[in-house]
């Protein structure tokens, strides 16, 4: 008797994704300034999906039109945060 296999769920990687994944690996902020911070989590979505510097670009760019990503400046520096409620709310 044969079993057939289940067939793999499709895996697609968008906004909501990425910004869960962002926020498991740095909390709900990260320290730094504009430029690298922005790197720092394009570097993180890379090695995380395994999609290129431009694709974790693109969605470093669509959570931060989507405001699940703002930079700030605060008097303690500046940094991204990651809005757990509007991350959530895209998925």
């Amino acid at each position: 008797m044969r079993h057939q296999e289940e067939p793999e769920e499709t895996f697609v990687l968008g906004p909501a994704s990425a910004g869960r994944a962002l926020r498991a690996r740095f909390g709900t902020f990260v320290g730094a300034d504009y430029l690298p911070g922005k790197t720092a989590m394009r570097d993180a979505l890379c090695e995380r999906f395994g999609v290129s510097q431009l694709e974790a670009e693109e969605l470093c760019d669509a959570l931060e039109a989507s405001g699940a990503l703002r930079f700030i400046s605060t008097p303690d520096g500046e940094g991204f945060h990651i809005d757990s409620d509007v991350v959530d709310e895209a998925a």
